[in-house]
């Protein structure tokens, strides 16, 4: 069974913790299952290809892998979400809207871009744990984390109300860029407004899990 948990932290401008929770995420859409299917495919001797929608709205094909003669160099990452800090368009995101779920979605309703100015989060790197098996519980689970800072650095608090994971598919041959696209795989509406205060910041925790036995 694979299984997931949003946690989210805020902390005012002194690092009080002024609010916390968690709650179980009900959110992988299809173009995760789209994904997942081509890199299952993999292997085939040929590039694997699907496609899907970007955080644009347009249909793209992207690769699960990407063969290249002897005489070139290529390589890539067919879900990548290691953003760096101030990128804003992979990784962990947040918002502040509040529409329902729905399968096809491919952005956030409302996505709080990276900045200082009004309505602005500045987004911290991309940070991964890996938890490893928990065998006290039964049944057991192995557990992996994705991990994003966010720091308000304007003069009134900001919302959040949804949280979504934004991937990178990005390809390159021969040195030249051939494939870069960013789609969303998640999305969860929180039960719960958190308010970063101006000063403040919030973490966002994604805890994903799969049973054993």
């Amino acid at each position: 069974m694979l299984r997931g948990f949003v946690e989210v932290t805020v902390w005012d401008r002194d690092g009080k913790v002024v609010q916390r929770g968690r709650q179980e995420m009900r959110s992988f859409i299809n173009n995760f299952l789209k994904i997942l299917e081509a890199l299952f495919r993999a292997g085939q001797g040929s590039a694997t290809s699907t496609t899907l929608t970007d955080t644009s709205g347009s249909s793209k094909t992207v690769y699960a892998e990407w063969y290249t003669d002897a005489a070139t160099l290529g390589g890539g990452t067919p879900m990548a979400c290691n953003a760096s800090s101030g990128d804003d368009s992979y990784g962990i995101v947040v918002g502040s809207g509040t529409v329902p779920l729905a399968l096809d979605q491919y952005s956030l309703a409302s996505k709080i871009s990276h900045g200082t100015s009004s309505g602005q989060l500045s987004y911290g790197p991309m940070t991964f744990e890996d938890l490893g098996l928990d065998q006290t519980v039964s049944p057991p689970v192995y557990r992996m984390r994705l991990i994003r800072t966010f720091i308000n650095l304007t003069s009134s608090a900001i919302n959040i109300n949804e949280v979504g994971i934004v991937a990178r598919n990005h390809w390159k041959n021969a040195g030249s860029v051939i494939i870069d696209v960013r789609y969303l795989i998640a999305r969860d509406v929180l039960a719960t407004t958190y308010t970063v205060p101006a000063g403040g910041g919030a973490s966002v925790a994604i805890t994903i899990e799969v049973e054993v036995g």
